[in-house]
């Protein structure tokens, strides 16, 4: 049988109404929605979002994030695939005539 302990979190009023309102909105209570966290927490060991803003550099568009999947699928496709080659030479041959 497991237990439960009682977490008093100090958190700004203002905050707190406004996560209130957004959690009912998906349907849970503030206790549920903290038993949702500590649980991904744990299970990824780690904490379940991002914590800063991903560098520009590491933001891609939806239209970009499309073709990296499309192109990821492509790539496995046994037909699309080259090699293995025996030997250096035979990789960088291949490459010529494929570039030709």
């Amino acid at each position: 049988m497991s237990t439960t302990t009682l977490m008093e979190i100090p958190v700004e009023s203002g905050l707190k109404k406004k996560a209130d309102k957004v959690l009912r909105g998906l349907g849970l209570d503030m206790n549920s929605a903290v038993r949702v966290f500590l649980t991904k927490v744990v299970s990824t060991q780690s904490i379940p979002f991002a914590l800063a803003d991903e560098p520009p550099l590491y933001r891609f568009t939806s239209e970009e994030e499309n073709e990296i999947l499309a192109a990821a699928k492509e790539a496995r496709d046994p037909k699309k695939v080259s090699g293995p080659f025996p030997t250096a030479d035979a990789l960088i041959s291949h490459l010529r005539k494929a570039k030709a």
